[in-house]
């Protein structure tokens, strides 16, 4: 903190000026008094800036969405002056130092304080998200610590210089060192950069280094070893080390989901001995109050007119054990009585390797939400980062608890949420597999099939749960299909086989290098079977002998979602651009410009009633009428959407990032009902009957589909996990155990 000098503004809108606070590549910070006397950040935009018309523009849309950031882990924008000359923003002042500033005076934050420090950002970047901002400059100096948490700052605005074709001096897109490879490339960054970023952050935190960085590594070697080279995590510990990982991937597709990041940090946190009573470790929060002080001192020693030039926060001699808090071999947390079906305790276990216990397979859904190579397996009802699932014939690793979803102790609501609500049912029948099933079922004429951890497609009659046949076909996600007397199957490697449906055996097989994770790449009709590849364009194939039949023709050969329907295929590609042909010739009924190419689909086409559905990552969903392509309307559900739709009885149903599920008049598109849930939006919903289906994580919840009313929940013996979409036939809904069990429960 420095004192005004003689060119300095006094005042800024209604806020009076006492101090400079620093500066940055959008212009100088200054600490304000509003009318009430409140502390806040006064930001006022450099006079280059303001010359340039398009930034200038940016500014104000980028203030206006920030404005609508809420979170308990943010510094708010609490006001604005976009028409001024120059512009300028006020966000809440936090009296706190940097986490970059107690990192360099006292070393590596303590283990605990890493993992609250990771539920704090977690939950800041959902808040940033949500919004529809993404930060792009999340580092150390931008965390701000308070005594009930971080407060990150300057979300959303560095977007307005990003998208602004300025090359002068001070216009900072971002910091190297802390940057993700997508950014450092000059692509599309989307919320997946800052988990990112929020990686990179941590390791700081954990190890006093940037895991690229080096002492006088140039910007121009940091990026290129962002981009090309696997981060430096030799001094992160090793608990924390596998959560660094999994921000850090190079792909964005596989960093984590911050919902599931939040929960599972509070919950580590809380097994080191945190009680939610307390944000940070003592020692830690000594550090932060001593700083508090010594700046509420220099605040008011400006305010009694006696500021003078200040070199900086006097530093508090605390410090903590090398390396942070260790957990011992095992620890019981007492806490107060909860409710029934909950242990008193959380108890932590050395990790498997410490046991005696070989590897443990990785499940690859949970690899797309944050798995981890390292972690502590946690008894009692919490499961280890990388949600694991047991190699074939060892003991399960347990399973998440409601403990574990917030930084709070369970509440009936959020009982409700991770358990179901509505009467307990029991199952119809179990099939035990050879490893999880985290892949979503499909029913295939009589056989339901789904794929298991073990590389493995299980069928099996859906009347009896009677197992029919296995086949090895790799790591298999999206719901088998069956047509013409062949089931279709297609594994995240991009391989695609057609397999007997009476024995398993495989008909023909196809190399279409376009994975199918979650979302198809592959539509049936009729006799026909149309594949989507990476390179080629979709090609028809006879269902029973492979014979390779008409193409379809599209402006990119690569097709993102397809879906087929009465003789017609529709098919989206990556340029957004949403095509209708006939199955059998391949000519083209129409096409429709639909999405941008910076919002992909997040979600497969569904086809209900003449009408299709498709869901955005940005969170937008559109109703096309099947026959002409034109937008019959648009729902935005407040969140991205990465889980598909479903669609019955007049209403679509889809459940947001945020875990909400949403009921929507298929007619209108207006809101009919929704309900807060707790599972990410990766595993989708199913309805039938007049009901909806839903995966609450320990839970398959079933709820009336025109109310929302719980009809009934069913959970596995353990709490052990259910991490895919259901699949509903027959009267029955099927749905993959993390306790390596494929289940059928009445519907």
């Amino acid at each position: 903190m420095d004192a005004l000098t003689a060119a300095d503004l006094r005042t800024v809108g209604e806020f009076r000026l006492l101090a400079r606070l620093g500066a940055g590549g959008m212009g100088q910070v200054f600490l304000a008094s509003s009318l009430a006397g409140r502390m806040a950040a006064v930001k006022v935009i450099h006079a280059d800036l303001c010359r340039d018309a398009e930034f200038v523009r940016r500014f104000r849309n980028e203030v206006e969405a920030a404005q609508k950031v809420s979170g308990w882990y943010t510094a708010p924008v609490v006001a604005a002056g976009v028409y001024d000359n120059p512009p300028w923003l006020a966000t809440a002042f936090v009296a706190g130092p940097s986490l970059e500033d107690i990192v360099t005076r006292h070393g590596p934050l303590p283990a605990a304080a890493v993992w609250r420090l990771a539920a704090g950002l977690a939950e800041a970047l959902r808040a940033v998200h949500a919004a529809g901002l993404v930060h792009r400059d999340l580092k150390p100096a931008n965390v701000l610590l308070a005594i009930d948490g971080p407060r990150v700052i300057d979300f959303g605005i560095a977007r307005a210089v990003a998208d602004t074709r300025l090359t002068m001096t001070g216009a900072v897109i971002g910091t190297p060192g802390f940057m993700s490879p997508e950014q450092v490339q000059g692509f599309d960054t989307g919320p997946a950069s800052d988990s990112f970023s929020l990686g990179s952050v941590l390791a700081f935190a954990a190890s006093g280094s940037a895991p690229f960085s080096g002492r006088g590594v140039p910007s121009a070697a940091l990026m290129y070893r962002i981009v090309h080279t696997e981060p430096d995590l030799s001094a992160v510990p090793a608990d924390i080390r596998g959560l660094v990982e999994a921000c850090l991937a190079k792909d964005p597709g596989q960093r984590p989901d911050l919902g599931r990041v939040a929960a599972y940090s509070t919950s580590a946190a809380e097994r080191l001995g945190l009680s939610p009573a307390a944000f940070w470790p003592p020692e830690v929060a000594r550090v932060i109050q001593g700083q508090q002080a010594a700046l509420t001192a220099q605040i008011e020693a400006l305010g009694a007119g006696q500021a003078a030039p200040f070199a900086g926060v006097p530093p508090v001699s605390v410090s903590w054990p090398a390396g942070g808090m260790t957990a011992p071999s095992a620890r019981v947390i007492p806490g107060p009585t909860l409710p029934p079906g909950l242990s008193p305790g959380l108890e932590v276990a050395p990790p498997a390797e410490e046991r005696g216990l070989g590897p443990r397979q990785v499940s690859r859904r949970a690899l797309l939400i944050g798995a981890g190579a390292a972690g502590v397996a946690v008894v009692g009802g919490v499961a280890g980062w990388a949600l694991t699932a047991r190699s074939s014939g060892g003991p399960s690793a347990g399973a998440s608890s409601p403990a574990a979803a917030g930084s709070t102790l369970p509440t009936a609501q959020s009982l409700q949420q991770y358990y179901g609500a509505g009467p307990r049912v029991t199952a119809a029948w179990r099939l035990r597999t050879g490893n999880a099933v985290d892949a979503n079922p499909g029913v295939a004429g009589s056989l339901v099939c789904a794929g298991s951890t073990d590389n493995n497609v299980y069928a099996v009659n859906a009347a009896t749960g009677r197992q029919v046949w296995t086949f090895g076909a790799g790591a298999v996600d999206a719901a088998p299909q069956a047509v013409s007397g062949v089931v279709c199957a297609a594994t995240t490697d991009g391989h695609f086989y057609a397999l007997r449906a009476a024995t398993g055996a495989k008909a023909w097989a196809v190399d279409t290098g376009a994975p199918a994770v979650f979302k198809r790449t592959w539509a049936v009709d009729g006799t026909t079977v149309i594949l989507a590849s990476d390179t080629v364009a979709p090609t028809a194939y006879h269902a029973a002998t492979g014979a390779a039949g008409v193409s379809f023709s599209t402006r990119e050969p690569y097709v993102r979602a397809l879906t087929a329907d009465s003789g017609v295929l529709y098919a989206l590609d990556e340029l957004g651009t949403l095509y209708a042909f006939r199955t059998a010739t391949g000519d083209e009924i129409w096409r429709t410009q639909l999405l941008s190419e910076d919002d992909p689909p997040g979600t497969s086409l569904t086809v209900d009633g003449g009408s299709l559905y498709l869901g955005t990552t940005s969170g937008t969903v559109y109703a096309v009428n099947g026959a002409n392509g034109k937008v019959r309307w648009e729902y935005h559900p407040g969140s991205g959407l990465d889980s598909d739709l479903a669609a019955d009885g007049g209403l679509v149903f889809l459940k947001d990032n945020n875990g909400t599920l949403h009921a929507v008049s298929a007619a209108s598109g207006h809101l009919v009902w929704h309900r807060t849930g707790t599972a990410t939006g990766f595993y989708g919903v199913a309805a039938a009957g007049g009901r909806v289906y839903y995966s609450t994580v320990l839970a398959l919840q079933a709820l009336d589909a025109k109310t929302g009313t719980p009809a009934w929940a069913f959970s596995a013996a353990g709490n052990a996990e259910f991490l895919s979409t259901p699949a509903v036939a027959g009267g029955l809904v099927f749905i993959g155990c993390h306790d390596d069990s494929l289940y059928a429960i009445k519907a």
